[in-house]
């Protein structure tokens, strides 16, 4: 059973949360979508965890963290990618309260983030960030005309598995569909699939969210500790805002 992941963004307690989840389930493998960092708190304990994945794809924020910000962030979150890079990069390191392997836990964070692909193909399966037809590019999928490009662009492909949006959707041939969580769906047609958000869902449910695959696919919500976050970013130099909107899960 393969659980794919997105959007995670640097919340440790949504992640830890889904991952005992997953071991509960028996999930085997796990793919993840971008996004590790960005907005939350735990950015080094998010790499921490998320380098041991199956693969890892490289999200709009961590692509920020790495080149800066593009123009279209709004200064909320041009503030957390600041602050995350000070986390993770070399520049951020104060040589005099320097700790033992800080030097090299910063250039093991930096050069995986650096590398990570921007989009991965597995046999009918196709996995990107955010829009398939030219991943990378930081485009959505929301209409069905988008969808119908990418099912263009890859007409070999029976399934793309994508985040970026945080809300969860299924888009097929002429439609999109709102999942109800839990159901199992079959592989019908091309499909892309919007794996929602981890840690920081915006379809007004505050509950982490994922996507299992056997010969289907279903989606699932997982309680976490959301208070805990929140008060994590009240304790830290990021926006206030960034709390609240975890709160309300939009």
């Amino acid at each position: 059973m393969i659980a794919v992941l997105s959007d995670v963004h640097a919340n440790l307690e949504a992640l830890g949360a889904v991952i005992k989840d997953l071991g509960k389930r028996g999930a085997t493998r796990m793919f993840f979508l971008g996004d590790i960092v960005g907005y939350g708190p735990d950015p080094r304990c998010v790499l921490d965890f998320l380098k041991n994945f199956e693969f890892c794809l490289m999200g709009n924020h961590d692509r920020a963290v790495l080149t800066g910000p593009p123009k279209n962030f709004n200064p909320v979150a041009q503030r957390a990618v600041a602050w995350t890079r000070k986390q993770i990069h070399l520049s951020g390191l104060r040589f005099r309260f320097l700790r033992p392997g800080e030097y090299r836990r910063r250039t093991e964070y930096w050069n995986f983030l650096r590398n990570l692909p921007t989009y991965k193909k597995m046999g009918e399966m196709f996995f990107a960030h955010d829009n398939p037809t030219n991943p990378g590019d930081d485009q959505y999928i929301l209409k069905v005309e988008d969808a119908e490009a990418a099912f263009r662009k890859h007409p070999d492909v029976k399934a793309f598995f994508i985040g970026h949006s945080h809300v969860p959707a299924i888009w097929r041939a002429g439609e999109k569909i709102k999942p109800e969580f839990g159901r199992k769906y079959a592989f019908e047609g091309q499909t892309i699939i919007n794996v929602g958000s981890v840690g920081q869902p915006r379809d007004k449910d505050p509950r982490a969210c994922y996507v299992l695959v056997d010969d289907g696919f279903r989606f699932v919500r997982v309680e976490y500790d959301v208070n805990k976050t929140m008060e994590k970013i009240r304790r830290s130099p990021l926006d206030d805002k960034l709390a609240e909107r975890l709160g309300k899960g939009k």
